[in-house]
């Protein structure tokens, strides 16, 4: 199990991390824990959407110049509430929501908050990298980093979440990679 450094009161921890180089790809898995507060289930059942990223880097050490980034990833996970059905909708794109549109992302309605939250949580076989990435005869470090992106809500609230503990849900860990044949 790994524990990150929380820079909030909303605990965040990665458990069951999971590594596996299967053909030509990395994935990864593992759950996030950690519990809502209140305001954000509030705001939730307001219409206001929540957007969760987690990133992931794998760098190369090298002994003449700073570390190589080899490898990076993005996860965004978009969480509302409909009312007009009462379902709960959870969106997952490699890339950053936009008024745009989606772009590539995976849908899924849930019946309960309990349900979508649990959703937001689990990372299942994702791919982090290509196999040819991952060098096990190099120092190579991976990188998880998973935040509430206050910079996709609406304006208003952007100005309004920043000083207040409860939007602030993040965790940093760096470690080294290495992965069991």
């Amino acid at each position: 199990m790994l524990t990150g450094v929380a820079q909030a009161n909303t605990p965040v921890e990665l458990q069951g991390l999971k590594l596996d180089r299967q053909d030509a790809a990395l994935y990864m898995s593992g759950t996030w824990q950690f519990e809502l507060p209140s305001t954000l289930e509030e705001a939730l059942l307001k219409g206001i959407t929540l957007y969760f990223v987690t990133e992931v880097e794998i760098s190369q050490e090298r002994w003449y110049f700073f570390n190589q980034r080899v490898a990076h990833a993005e996860r965004h996970v978009r969480l509302f509430y409909q009312p007009l059905t009462r379902r709960w909708r959870v969106n997952v794109s490699p890339q950053a929501f936009n008024v745009s549109g989606l772009g590539v992302s995976l849908g899924q309605s849930y019946d309960t908050a309990e349900d979508a939250i649990n959703a937001v949580r689990r990372i299942a076989q994702w791919r982090i990298a290509n196999a040819t990435d991952y060098n096990p005869d190099a120092k190579q470090s991976l990188s998880i980093n998973f935040k509430l992106d206050l910079k996709q809500l609406p304006r208003p609230l952007q100005i309004g979440a920043a000083g207040q503990s409860d939007w602030n849900i993040t965790y940093n860990k760096t470690q080294r990679l290495e992965l069991k044949p």
